[in-house]
C-alpha cells in the first residue's frame, strides 16, 4: 500500500496570471519545480521558437501562460519542460453512451487513465481563462489536460491509439512536428462549445500524438476521433449510429488506421471487448454500473494495478455533461471514495490523501495479438 496525496485546485485571471499561480505552486514544492523545469535534452531556442509559433495559431493564452511559470521561477523559458514534451505511455479505456443507453436518460462517458503514480500530477483543476471556455480537468504538468469537460457542456476523454508517442527515447518517434494530446485537449476544451465545433477545430491540427479521442456533448452528439503518425479518422455517434455507444482502448479500431496496425497489445483487446460484452449486454446502463466497471480488476473489469509498468489506474470518472459533473475516483481503489465536483462550482484548493496498491504485471498482458480491425 501507497499513500499519494492528490489535489484540487482553482484558477482563474489572464493566462499570464495563471501561469504565475502555477509557479508559486510549484516554487512551494522542490521536487514538482525540479522536474516541472529540468529542460529536456536537444531542446534549445529554435525548438521554442517553432513551438512558441505552433502554440500561437493552435493553443491560444499558453505561451503566455508558460512566460509567467517561468517568470515566477526565475528560468528560462526552454527549461520549462512542458515546451519540450508537448512539442512532438499512457493506457486508458473509455465509453460513450447516448442519452438512449443510460438510465438516466444523460450522455455520459466513462474513463480509466492507466499510468504511472510518480510522473501522474493527481489533481483536477477548474480552470477560468479570461476570454476563454471554463473547463475541469486532470491536469498533466499542470498545464495540460488529460480529459475534461466545459462550461457548455462538451467532455473530451483519450487513450493512446497503438505504442505511445513522445519525446522521450523509449517512446515512438512522432511522425511530424505537432502537439501532445494534453494541449490538444485543453484546446478544444477552451475554444469549442460541442462535438460540431470541436471536430471542425481539429481539421488542420498537427497532432503528433496517436489518440483516440472520444467527444460527447450535452445534446448526445460525440465523436471517437483517431490519430496515426498524422493521419486521422472519425466516426461519429448520435441518433442514427449503428449503436448508441462508442469506446475505445489502447488500439485503431477505425478501419482506414487499423489496416496500419495489423496488431494490438493483448491488455488492450481484452479490455475492449470487456466493454462491448457489458455494453451489448445491457439495454441500459446505470453510473453505479459504469463505477464497478471501471474499479473491476482486469480481465474481468478495467482496473489494473501495475504502476511500475505504467499501468496502474490512477483516475476513474464518469462524465455527464448535461448535468455539469464529474465523478471522480483516485487510484483505482473504492476506498479511497467517489467525489463529484460541479463545473458551476469553484473548487476548493484543498490537497487529501489517497492510497494505491502496487501488484506484479503479467507478461502476457503486453504481448501482441492481431487486431480484428485491421
Amino acid at each position: 500500500m501507497k499513500t499519494i496525496t492528490a489535489r484540487t485546485l482553482e484558477l482563474s485571471g489572464t493566462s499570464y496570471e495563471i501561469g504565475q499561480a502555477l509557479g508559486r505552486m510549484a516554487a512551494s514544492n522542490p521536487r514538482m519545480k525540479k522536474f516541472y523545469t529540468a529542460g529536456y535534452e536537444n531542446f534549445g531556442e529554435n525548438e521554442v521558437q517553432e513551438a512558441e509559433k505552433m502554440f500561437n495559431e493552435w493553443c491560444p493564452g499558453l505561451n503566455e501562460e508558460l512566460a509567467g511559470f517561468a517568470g515566477e521561477l526565475a528560468v528560462p523559458i526552454k527549461s520549462v519542460v512542458y515546451y519540450a514534451m508537448t512539442y512532438l505511455r499512457p493506457s486508458c479505456s473509455h465509453l460513450a453512451l447516448l442519452p438512449s443507453k443510460t438510465t438516466g436518460g444523460h450522455p455520459l462517458i466513462a474513463r480509466n487513465y492507466e499510468f504511472n503514480d510518480e510522473l501522474e500530477d493527481f489533481q483536477l483543476i477548474r480552470t477560468s481563462v479570461k476570454g476563454r471556455y471554463t473547463h475541469m480537468g486532470t491536469s498533466v504538468l499542470s498545464f495540460g489536460r488529460e480529459d475534461g469537460f466545459n462550461e457548455h457542456g462538451l467532455a473530451v476523454t483519450m487513450s493512446s491509439c497503438g505504442f505511445p508517442v513522445g519525446a522521450d527515447h523509449c517512446m515512438r518517434r512522432p511522425a511530424l512536428k505537432g502537439l501532445q494530446y494534453w494541449a490538444v485537449i485543453r484546446s478544444i476544451l477552451e475554444n469549442c462549445r460541442d462535438t460540431r465545433e470541436a471536430l471542425l477545430f481539429l481539421k488542420g491540427m498537427p497532432i503528433a500524438y496517436n489518440i483516440n479521442l472520444i467527444l460527447l456533448d450535452r445534446s448526445g452528439n460525440g465523436a471517437l476521433v483517431e490519430t496515426l503518425d498524422g493521419s486521422m479518422a472519425v466516426r461519429l455517434l448520435n441518433e442514427t449510429s449503428p449503436v448508441p455507444y462508442t469506446h475505445a482502448t489502447n488500439h485503431a479500431v477505425i478501419r482506414e488506421l487499423a489496416s496500419r496496425e495489423p496488431e494490438a497489445m493483448v491488455h488492450s483487446l481484452k479490455r475492449y471487448e470487456y466493454i462491448k460484452n457489458v455494453a451489448d449486454h445491457s439495454e441500459t446502463l446505470t453510473v453505479n454500473q459504469l463505477k464497478d466497471m471501471l474499479l473491476s480488476p482486469y480481465p474481468d473489469g478495467l482496473c489494473c494495478h501495475c504502476y511500475k509498468d505504467f499501468f496502474g489506474t490512477t483516475k476513474s470518472m464518469i462524465i455527464d455533461p448535461a448535468d455539469g459533473i464529474i465523478d471522480l475516483c483516485w487510484g483505482g481503489r473504492a476506498e479511497n471514495g467517489w467525489h463529484a465536483y460541479r463545473i458551476s462550482e469553484p473548487l476548493p484548493t484543498r490537497e487529501h490523501d489517497v492510497s494505491i496498491t502496487c501488484e506484479p504485471t503479467a507478461p502476457t498482458m503486453f504481448r501482441f495479438d492481431p487486431n480484428p480491425f485491421a
